[in-house]
């Protein structure tokens, strides 16, 4: 080949190269970034917490993807719930192009696929275990308070929710109990409680220990460092000795499944709640009194998977997933092979070392402490006739104390630089007498209801008094919070106020789809002067007679009405059938520092707790049509027998067709009379805008035949014209009318 030959196939051939790289640079470079999630989908741990946890994770990774940014392609392993399992995938995972790995949610896994992880350099971030020895492998980074820190809040909590003095600590010797034992023991030191610890490691010493405790005459509160089983068994020795008013215990109580184990026993079904009355335990999240973020991502949640697997760990599993996207998205910025981007997620994931460089998670915002933990405040829950539900007083963190905190002790010190104010969970619930009148045109409706709260006897600060309820839609009417209806103090140690509320609500009625339309009906109830961190309400769910453990956190129990209405509550509402009578909690949020500029991060964002009883309702649709489109049928026959009127009924099928215009007008505007002033085209609306249609084809068609006629043609193509063109315009209106109606229901 000639040299000149060669030299333009040489330049050929770079020119495709540099084409290639230019197309396959950027395909490269945007290709899908892999994060593992190690959980427990198969064996007794995977029902409901493996999928729980795994559920949360996905969600996140989804939500990401829809946002935009770089891809994330999730790979799911499953350990099986066992240490080789564990491994097994550690090293299956460690091979992988997995950037990070969210999990595992289980500390004895975590702990045996730890040091794995670390060899391959590959971060794991753990946001549902408690051990204090996970972070002992250097890519392991804690999402989750751990142990030594949940004993160290029990005792916390016990003075200044409780506010026990003694306590007797049993707990299991061994790397679960000792660090619980442990924090206890450092909180209790610093908050004055005079305390025991008994430990054990056989059954034997176990029942021993409970001996010794149950016969201490100063009868002190008891702190449970055990998993479920022995803690069980712990419960069934105590209570029958008649020791132990109050139990408290870790994360491992913390389920109603727990309490549902005591249910065959004799003494519980003599007495419900015989074991579990005054058993207390700690988790990351009590999603019945969850701040309004944490309850949008339940919705959204709920709205993916279903209720069944909504569990504290998919919230926990949501916000690891967060921080690993970050980190992984951040790390691919950078370039490089796998393993730098994998030291590159670890560099980013250390780098979160305090509040102003922090992932917003659901629970507040994610940063790390120099041992690879989280400082994550504990909830607490306590069991109410086989319920598992918040514990009227919460310990809420607070970054800064402010003078007049300091002087009311609104604000006090739980360790050395942390600081807790008094959460009040107030319990809260709504049932409708009646709803007498709906009057879509002034956008109201009239309701009479009783109101009833229940909360904790201590008395709390004057803006935090749980009794002061607002109902902002209250447009006619007055709630005065001094008028009680009943009071009167529990055994369970909360106060109960009952209120009778009657008068107009304003209300947001849709009307698009009208007269097929669906309207809700909101009563609501806001504390104006107390923030969420200090009075929040949740629903009473311990109030319904027929209340199971299984029933969701934010749900009543289901019946025509549920609890929650009476049964002729709706009898005057002819036009109207009820579809669901529901009540949940409300919140209203604020995402500005209100002129206060001392407030940075999270705290600029103010969220008021509230509660709201929804009624659903469907317009009666039958009787709506017999009242409205009738006349408008009847009419429309009336005009189709106008196009058959001979040619010397000529002015009389013009006056016809001109009064069934002026009736259709007249008729329109008395149902916008009768509904308000609505700046949108409603359903019905459609239907008279046919009407006034076949109307003017009617008098054209007039028009058209007398002008032929007066020109001595024939007009009879105009009027089987005419005829076909109306019903066409009558079928088109009814079947897309038919399917309309069917669509909607």
């Amino acid at each position: 080949m000639a040299p000149m030959g060669i030299s333009f196939c040489r330049g050929l051939a770079a020119v495709a190269v540099v084409v290639l790289q230019a197309f396959a640079g950027p395909s490269h470079a945007q290709a899908p970034l892999k994060l593992a999630v190690q959980s427990v989908l198969s064996g007794e741990l995977s029902q409901p917490f493996g999928r729980s946890f795994l559920d949360g994770v996905r969600l996140a990774v989804e939500e990401a993807n829809a946002a935009g940014g770089r891809r994330i392609d999730l790979e799911v392993f499953d350990d099986r719930g066992t240490e080789a399992g564990a491994r097994e995938v550690a090293e299956r995972i460690a091979a992988s192009e997995a950037m990070a790995v969210v999990g595992p949610p289980f500390s004895v896994m975590s702990l045996a696929a730890g040091p794995i992880y670390a060899r391959a350099g590959i971060a794991s971030i753990v946001s549902a275990v408690e051990s204090d020895f996970v972070t002992d492998n250097a890519t392991t980074f804690r999402a989750n308070f751990k142990n030594s820190d949940l004993g160290e809040s029990l005792a916390a909590y016990l003075r200044h929710a409780l506010g026990g003095r003694r306590a007797a600590v049993i707990y299991v010797d061994n790397a679960y109990g000792r660090p619980i034992a442990d924090g206890f023991r450092r909180g209790a030191e610093f908050a004055g409680i005079a305390a025991t610890f008994h430990g054990f490691s056989t059954m034997t010493e176990r029942e021993e220990v409970l001996r010794r405790v149950a016969e201490d005459p100063e009868k002190p509160a008891i702190v449970l460092g055990t998993l479920d089983s022995d803690a069980a068994a712990a419960i069934v020795t105590l209570r029958k000795q008649g020791a132990g008013a109050v139990i408290l215990g870790p994360t491992s109580l913390g389920t109603e499944a727990f309490a549902a184990q005591f249910a065959p026993m004799p003494e519980e079904r003599e007495t419900p709640g015989f074991f579990t009355r005054g058993v207390y335990a700690t988790v990351p999240v009590m999603l019945d009194s969850a701040n309004a973020e944490t309850l949008a991502f339940a919705q959204r949640f709920r709205a993916r998977f279903g209720k069944e697997t909504l569990t504290w760990m998919s919230v926990q599993g949501y916000d690891g997933a967060r921080v690993a996207i970050d980190a992984i998205r951040a790390a691919a910025r950078k370039g490089g092979t796998l393993p730098v981007r994998r030291e590159a997620v670890l560099a980013f994931l250390k780098s979160l070392n305090g509040p102003a460089r922090a992932v917003d998670g659901l629970l507040g915002p994610i940063w790390f402490t120099p041992d690879r933990g989280r400082q994550l405040p504990i909830r607490v829950g306590r069991f109410s006739q086989g319920l598992f539900e918040s514990a009227p007083l919460q310990l809420v963190p607070v970054q800064r104390r402010s003078a007049a905190e300091a002087a009311d002790s609104s604000v006090f010190a739980i360790g050395q630089g942390r600081w807790a104010r008094l959460q009040h969970v107030v319990y809260a619930g709504i049932y409708l007498n009646e709803v007498s009148r709906v009057d879509v045109a002034q956008s109201t409706f009239t309701a009479d209801l009783y109101v009833w709260i229940r909360f904790a006897k201590r008395s709390a600060a004057a803006d935090g008094d749980p009794t002061r309820l607002e109902f902002p839609d209250l447009a006619r009417g007055a709630f005065d919070s001094r008028q009680l209806a009943g009071e009167h103090d529990l055994d369970d140690g909360t106060t109960y106020r009952l209120w009778r509320v009657r008068g107009n609500f304003s209300n947001e009625f849709d009307l698009h789809r009208y007269p097929a339309d669906r309207q809700t009906l909101v009563i609501r109830f806001f504390n104006a002067r107390a923030a969420s961190e200090r009075l929040v309400y949740v629903l009473d769910r311990a109030s319904f007679e027929t209340a199971e453990p299984q029933m969701p956190w934010d749900q009543a129990p289901a019946s025509p009405f549920g609890e929650m209405a009476a049964a002729g509550a709706f009898r005057d509402l002819s036009q109207w059938s009820v579809r669901r009578v529901s009540e949940a909690r409300d919140n209203l949020v604020t995402e500005s520092a209100l002129g206060d500029p001392g407030l940075v991060g999270v705290e600029r964002v103010r969220e008021l707790s509230g509660f709201k009883l929804t009624v659903e309702l469907d317009r009666e649709t039958a009787a709506t049509f017999v009242k409205f489109l009738l006349p408008i049928g009847l009419m429309t026959a009336i005009l189709y027998a106008t196009l058959f009127f001979p040619p010397g009924l000529t002015p009389a099928r013009a006056t016809v067709v001109i009064t069934a215009t002026l009736s259709g007008a007249v008729w329109l505007s008395s149902i916008n009379a009768q509904l308000g002033n609505v700046g949108y085209i409603m359903a019905i609306e459609y239907a008279f805008y046919v009407f006034f249609t076949l109307c003017l084809l009617c008098i054209v068609s007039l028009l058209l035949g007398e002008r032929l006629r007066l020109l001595g043609r024939s007009a009879v193509a105009v009027d089987r014209a005419a005829h076909i063109l109306f019903l066409t315009l009558v079928t088109v209106m009814m079947t897309g009318g038919a399917v309309t109606l069917w669509l909607w229901h």
